[in-house]
């Protein structure tokens, strides 16, 4: 009895040693967290309430007329109107394209693993420069893609200065530019579906749509929906593209939120303070629709 519990003492002390260390390992990841992200964030409420301009000088305490204000902009509210349109053609098309590529690359053979490789190659490169390059291909004067058109007959093609269709050209620049990542992590969990999933629904006579259908969406949903959330904040939070593309145009059909509070904060007088404001607003958006994901998605698994 004695000498259990003299071997319980330094296996305790000993437990304790080893959440010491984890600490000290998560400790400077903890500190630039808390340094670059939650400092930040809790001073942007202050800020939020106060009129100053970029510089944060002669800032005066206004409350919530920023948030009160932001209500009443009829731009702000336009923006909001394109970024959820934006969303909402993006994001299905985006994870339509992800699941079938997936699908049809998962076997891991030589020109599988080339061609995803070559859709990657839009993941890596800066989202400045694949907007400048589409910003050179798609100019009404001299881009190579108007040149073949005009060369078929087309006339007056003029893509991004379009208010009817630049958004939509926005729209494809940012998937070729993401779907490389949607695909390999759908790859991925497709690679990791049991085989013997496979075996016994052909055993039952399921053919190749029916194991698509309920073999493997079931099996990739968790990859699926994490895609499906990370995608949802990315468009709601799109500016790189939109700003290098068309800069907001033409006449605001492309300007998102982000590009808004950018344009208030950075080229207005005093505003600082209603562009921080707005960006709260946003941030609460995109949580409480990060929260309703999180509750669906419990719901599914549970299912």
């Amino acid at each position: 009895m004695a000498a259990a519990r003299s071997s319980s003492r330094p296996r305790g002390k000993f437990q304790k040693k080893l959440e010491r260390t984890a600490y000290l390992f998560i400790a400077p990841a903890a500190i630039l967290l808390i340094i670059f992200n939650i400092i930040p964030l809790i001073a942007s409420f202050w800020v939020s309430t106060q009129n100053m301009g970029v510089d944060l000088s002669q800032a005066k305490f206004v409350g919530f007329d920023n948030f009160i204000r932001a209500f009443s902009d009829r731009r702000f509210l336009q923006s909001i109107q394109i970024s959820l349109k934006y969303t909402a053609i993006e994001v299905p098309l985006q994870m339509i394209i992800g699941v079938l590529l997936s699908a049809m690359l998962s076997k891991n053979t030589q020109f599988n693993k080339t061609i995803r490789g070559i859709y990657f190659l839009p993941v890596v490169c800066s989202a400045v420069v694949v907007g400048v390059t589409w910003q050179l291909v798609l100019h009404s004067n001299i881009g190579i893609f108007t040149y073949w058109l005009k060369c078929l007959g087309f006339t007056n093609v003029n893509l991004l200065n379009d208010p009817g269709s630049a958004l939509y050209v926005v729209v494809f620049v940012a998937i070729w530019k993401t779907f490389g990542i949607s695909t390999i992590i759908l790859v991925s969990a497709i690679q990791n579906v049991p085989d013997s999933l496979y075996e016994a629904s052909a055993i039952d006579g399921a053919g190749k749509i029916a194991q698509f259908f309920h073999v493997t969406l079931p099996g990739i949903m968790p990859s699926f929906w994490f895609l499906l959330m990370t995608r949802l904040i990315g468009s709601l939070q799109m500016f790189d593209i939109v700003y290098t593309l068309t800069g907001g145009g033409p006449s605001r059909s492309t300007t998102t939120i982000v590009v808004y509070i950018y344009d208030t904060a950075f080229n207005s007088m005093n505003k600082m303070g209603y562009a921080t404001a707005m960006s709260e607003i946003l941030f609460a958006f995109i949580m409480v629709i990060t929260i309703i994901l999180y509750y669906i998605m419990g719901k599914t698994s549970d299912d």
